[in-house]
């Protein structure tokens, strides 16, 4: 027997309503993680702010049928009411466009702080879903999103969060390439343009930049290293126009 608290016993939402709910939502997720890794020059902030959302809206489902979905993920015995995917996968794309496309003076901060929200994040489902105690699947379930959603969702919140003024180093593009780990078949890839090494903050002249941007950044271009301050207070670089 499942140890979950029965669907039917929330008002209004069925065991049946909630599998179309949740199979939606799958669909959803791995339709909007997809689209944010493989064509992320096409509606870039939209992409995020869906991979955002989604998980929120599966942990509030999951808030409101008070620990009747679970985390399960594994194929073989998978719990038909589980928000897995739904969390999960959204996350993770939230984290590689991260990756990919932000730069900061200092990943470690970053990290730190996202190790500490995700350590957070954990505590209060282990407080809250007894269930999870029992189940290291979902154990483990809980633990990647938590990483994976506070790293991406720190990240750009950092970048694009800044209210500070920064400051500006003007240099010139001299190179623009998409970098593909591993050769053609790789998994990562990165839009970077390549500047003068004394105009960035960490001294490498490559420096990533957001697909939805790389077209208009031109070789021989002039441009500017931007520096921020950050929301965080982790410092982040970007190339951008500059101002006239």
């Amino acid at each position: 027997m499942d140890a979950r608290t029965p669907a039917t016993h929330i008002p209004g939402y069925s065991r049946a309503r909630l599998k179309r709910m949740i199979a939606a939502g799958n669909v959803a997720a791995f339709t909007i993680g997809f689209w944010t890794i493989f064509f992320q020059t096409q509606l870039y902030a939209v992409g995020l702010s869906l991979c955002v959302l989604l998980p929120l809206w599966g942990l509030a489902l999951e808030m409101r049928m008070r620990g009747a979905l679970g985390f399960e993920s594994r194929r073989g015995r998978r719990y038909p009411l589980s928000i897995a995917t739904i969390i999960l996968v959204p996350a993770l794309a939230l984290a590689a466009r991260a990756i990919s496309d932000l730069n900061f003076e200092n990943y470690s901060l970053l990290i730190a702080a996202a190790v500490l929200t995700a350590l957070t994040i954990f505590a209060l489902f282990w407080s809250f879903d007894p269930q999870l105690r029992s189940d290291l699947n979902q154990v483990a379930t809980i633990a990647i999103f938590a990483f994976a959603y506070c790293y991406g969702a720190l990240a750009f919140a950092d970048v694009i969060l800044d209210v500070s003024s920064g400051q500006d180093t003007q240099t010139v593009i001299h190179e623009k390439r998409i970098h593909v780990s591993g050769g053609p078949k790789g998994s990562s890839v990165w839009y970077q343009v390549k500047v003068d090494p004394d105009a960035s903050p960490a001294g490498a002249n490559w420096i990533n930049v957001r697909p939805d941007l790389w077209d208009s950044f031109h070789r021989a271009e002039a441009v500017c290293v931007h520096v921020g301050t950050g929301l965080l207070a982790i410092p982040w670089y970007a190339v951008r126009h500059c101002a006239q």
